[in-house]
């Protein structure tokens, strides 16, 4: 019992739910703008149950992995920090263990993209690089795309980076399952066979009753996965 009584009190009175109690109090006792209220908390309650999340995520979710040959293994940069003894976040950090497996099995060269707005991503995440290297035995080519700021980027520097070192672009691309849509659309349109690796989904599948109280990070893989339809829209709109 005193374990309901405090899952219970989190999912209220912690984020996102302590908002939505806010705006579902307001719906009550405001006078004007009642319904306004009541859309935004109905909202934020959908967006942060696992059964909506699932939803927004299955379709960006659907996708194969590709096992074609490749002549090269690209991993997409999710995050970096300055400090710790891991620089990855740990979507970041999936993304490279796998990369670094398949480089490995298949004997390819690695290519890791990912810039970042306050400092270079690719520069930090060396460090966690060598570490894996070293526990894995790497003995493969590794090179570092630092400059991308998004996916566009990744795709158009990555490009420049395969011309330049005469690299053929007939590639495993690893990034997670809610990106690689629009991440392999970007990668083809600059030229590169895309085999899609992906990992770390987020779609769930299996429902209990607590799936139906709001958690922070449905909310946030909600918004992970209307990112990438805006993301895929805005690619249709342009081209």
């Amino acid at each position: 019992m005193l374990y309901v009584i405090s899952k219970v009190f989190t999912y209220i009175f912690l984020p996102p739910g302590i908002f939505i109690l806010v705006l579902l109090l307001a719906f009550v006792f405001a006078r004007r703008f009642r319904f306004v209220f009541l859309f935004f908390g109905a909202v934020m309650y959908l967006l942060s149950i696992t059964p909506v999340k699932d939803f927004l995520l299955y379709p960006l979710e659907r996708i194969k992995t590709d096992n074609s040959t490749a002549n090269a293994v690209v991993v997409l940069g999710g995050g970096v920090k300055k400090k710790g003894v891991i620089k990855a976040y740990p979507e970041t950090l999936e993304r490279l263990v796998y990369g670094l497996l398949l480089a490995k099995k298949f004997h390819l060269p690695l290519i890791y993209s990912g810039g970042g707005i306050k400092f270079n991503g690719a520069f930090y995440v060396k460090k966690d690089i060598n570490f894996l290297c070293h526990v894995f035995g790497c003995k493969f080519k590794i090179y570092f795309e630092g400059k991308s700021l998004n996916t566009y980027q990744n795709a158009l520097y990555t490009s420049k980076l395969f011309e330049k070192f005469h690299l053929i672009k007939n590639i495993y691309l690893v990034t997670s399952g809610y990106h690689m849509k629009r991440a392999a659309i970007l990668f083809r349109y600059f030229g590169f066979i895309v085999h899609p690796h992906p990992v770390g989904f987020l779609y769930e599948g299996h429902y209990n009753f607590w799936d139906f109280f709001p958690k922070m990070e449905n909310f946030y893989e909600s918004f992970k996965a209307i990112h990438e339809y805006f993301g895929l829209l805005s690619l249709k709109i342009l081209h």
